[in-house]
């Protein structure tokens, strides 16, 4: 029950981000969106229907051709957003108070891009969608096995071309910049608290290094067979993914141990497995 009210959360707050940075950053400063909000701009150009309508009409759709072609547990999980994203955008399109405190469209485009980008990874996170085009994504992606990313780039870019007519040369490049953070936000927001560190040790104590890891450090080790490639001597190499909370307690032991150690540290952005997503005994 915890975890399913923490997804809620998560899901429910990924899409307050969401319209609070398209309403109030990118929409206010005109710059140019992709996905069904930039059709819902499209639409709104052209005909002055609210976005937050527009939005929710496709988002009804898209819910039922999700319900048709991916299952009803995916479903489930993005009617949340379905229902509340339209909600928080007509809110934030009304509200007078939350509008014009960023009028500069180069900083409105990095905060909105960042803004949504934390939406929708923390949305995804909680094991859901934002709804709209990342339905149709999913199905191609289950039915052709397209990579999702490519479609909803092409997606954007096509969204993105349909407002040219109406919008200028620095519109779409702000535009192109909100996609950058997006992407970049998105992908930080997912690997967050993930975050853990290989380090990999070459030493002819590596034992005793193993023996230190896994009763001080309390992390896992893996050897591998390894050949000096001056002297051609064999020796083991000691291979450990640790959190970086741990890392400097870890060298320095290994430095008590062998002064001349050689240690790499490379970063790792997810890991899964025994010990980290797995019990670490069965």
């Amino acid at each position: 029950m915890k975890e399913k009210i923490k997804a809620f959360g998560m899901i429910v707050f990924g899409n307050l981000l969401l319209a609070f940075a398209l309403s109030t950053l990118v929409i206010e400063n005109n710059i140019i969106a992709g996905g069904v909000t930039g059709i819902g701009i499209v639409f709104n150009h052209f005909t002055a229907i609210d976005i937050s309508v527009v939005v929710a009409i496709i988002n009804v759709i898209l819910f039922a051709i999700g319900f048709l072609f991916v299952g009803k547990a995916f479903v489930m999980k993005t009617l949340i957003s379905s229902i509340v994203f339209p909600i928080f955008l007509n809110f934030f399109e009304n509200t007078a108070v939350l509008h014009h405190y960023c009028t500069d469209p180069l900083l409105a485009s990095v905060l909105g891009g960042s803004f949504i980008g934390m939406g929708v990874g923390l949305v995804i996170k909680a094991g859901a969608s934002t709804g709209g085009l990342d339905v149709i994504s999913v199905i191609l992606n289950n039915k052709f096995k397209i990579p999702v990313f490519i479609t909803l780039n092409l997606f954007d870019l096509m969204v993105l071309s349909s407002q040219i007519s109406f919008s200028d040369t620095m519109k779409i490049l702000y535009g192109i910049v909100v996609i950058v953070m997006t992407t970049y936000m998105v992908d930080k927001t997912l690997t967050s608290g993930k975050n853990m560190v290989q380090v990999s040790i070459i030493s002819d104590q590596y034992e005793e290094i193993k023996q230190a890891i896994l009763t001080q450090i309390d992390a896992g080790v893996t050897l591998l067979h390894s050949e000096n490639g001056y002297s051609g001597s064999q020796t083991k190499m000691v291979v450990s993914v640790i959190s970086t909370k741990k890392l400097e307690n870890l060298k320095s032991v290994v430095l008590q141990l062998d002064q001349k150690a050689f240690i790499t540290v490379s970063s790792v952005h997810e890991v899964s497995g025994r010990g980290f997503t797995q019990a670490r005994f069965d």
